[in-house]
């Protein structure tokens, strides 16, 4: 069998490079109506099963757990509470959409058995890659911006304004992923770190993810505050030369994304609609589904009919908060184990990786909110897991 760490590797370069449309321009009907129900379910998902099923074959249950160590509890409470949400979505729907659970919860919980056996050189290559990656990804947004242009095909047309799609799918599902991964991977390449912030802003501005935006810079303004307080206060060690180089990066990267927000127009859409627009009203009229639901529905899920006729309500068809898709979709009785298992697998998780993992987090859950891309097919939850996992297992190398 392959080595853990290539098969892990794999599973990062396969999520980021085929996305929903990517797969669709191949002629795999992964995201569209219709098609053979294996090919929906992502090729990564099939790599995690089949390798933890040899894993689990060769050494047992028990063996696996025990290289989580002190995340074996929490994991199996997230995997358990997953299975009875699938084992409840195949009593109600079949198999149609469990290829979403799949892709979604269930493979990214399982990616950690394989992260969990990485030596701590392997653990920050992969991080490394997958910072690499993010920045790849942010670089090609701001190239698909400047081109106006694609490079996958895409299937919606009713946006007023360009915005870039990137690797990761839908701008918004782009712009989720880079809020919730950009402080924790800032600092894990050998690109200075004023260069890679300034692309992901700049990325992110392609996306057009005003709530991504916002919640991003004030994130990022709040875990400025320790170091610049420190930096007053105390003063910090570096060489005058290293301090030069620093400030004439700063100076020069200051001006590019200036001149970048201003004169490219790839800020136009996000100046143009600071305030509440019909896709930000979304995101409120939202709640009146709600209101359609009986008491059983909100139970068991929305029937089927109501389902159909969401567009009646709001005016599209999406709904822009993965929480009432839930509860749409599955009910109480699901959208509880999925809520408990997201939050106490992203908790477990940062209390074991500290610094800034609980911003990240918060990050993420807050940009969540803000659309649906947790009630789609995204690797969203697996670079998210992975990232903390990877920071957790070198934060404790250096503790040691």
């Amino acid at each position: 069998m392959l080595r853990p760490y290539f098969i892990c590797s794999a599973v990062i370069m396969l999520a980021f490079f085929l996305g929903g449309y990517m797969l669709e321009g191949m002629g795999i009907q992964y995201v569209s109506e219709g098609g053979t129900p294996l090919l929906k379910i992502h090729i990564y998902s099939y790599i995690i099963l089949l390798t933890i099923g040899l894993f689990t074959l060769k050494e047992g249950m028990k063996e696996q757990l025990f290289y989580l160590n002190t995340l074996a509890k929490p994991w199996l409470f997230s995997v358990t509470m997953v299975s009875f949400v699938i084992l409840y979505g195949l009593f109600r729907y079949g198999t149609s959409g469990m290829a979403y659970i799949i892709d979604t919860f269930l493979t990214p919980l399982l990616f950690l058995l394989l992260l969990s056996r990485l030596n701590t050189e392997e653990c920050q290559r992969l991080l490394s890659l997958i910072a690499g990656l993010l920045l790849f990804n942010s670089t090609l947004a701001v190239f698909e911006f400047i081109t106006r242009s694609h490079l996958v095909d895409v299937e919606f047309s009713s946006f007023s304004y360009f915005r870039s799609t990137a690797l990761l799918t839908h701008p918004l599902n782009n712009a989720f992923i880079t809020a919730g991964l950009t402080l924790l991977l800032f600092n894990k390449t050998c690109i200075p770190i004023v260069i890679y912030l300034a692309m992901i802003l700049l990325a992110m501005f392609a996306f057009g993810g005003r709530a991504a935006i916002g919640v991003l810079l004030l994130s990022s303004s709040i875990a400025c505050v320790p170091y610049v307080f420190r930096f007053f206060t105390q003063g910090i060690k570096i060489s005058k030369q290293r301090l030069a180089a620093m400030l004439c990066l700063f100076y020069f990267s200051s001006i590019f994304v200036g001149i970048a927000l201003i004169e490219s127009g790839i800020s136009e859409r996000i100046m143009s609609k600071l305030h509440i627009d019909g896709s930000a009203s979304a995101r409120f009229t939202v709640f009146y589904l709600l209101d359609q639901l009986s008491p059983s529905e909100w139970f068991w899920g929305a029937s089927n009919n109501l389902q159909s006729a969401i567009e009646l309500y709001l005016g599209i068809s999406v709904i822009e908060n993965f929480i009432i898709a839930w509860i749409y979709k599955f009910g109480l009785i699901g959208t509880l184990p999925l809520l408990s298992m997201l939050l106490i697998t992203l908790f477990s998780l940062a209390i074991k990786a500290r610094g800034l993992a609980f911003l990240s987090i918060l990050t993420f859950l807050i940009v969540s909110i803000s659309n649906n891309s947790l009630s789609t097919k995204t690797p969203a939850l697996l670079f998210m897991f992975s990232a903390l996992y990877l920071c957790f297992r070198l934060r404790e190398k250096v503790k040691i």
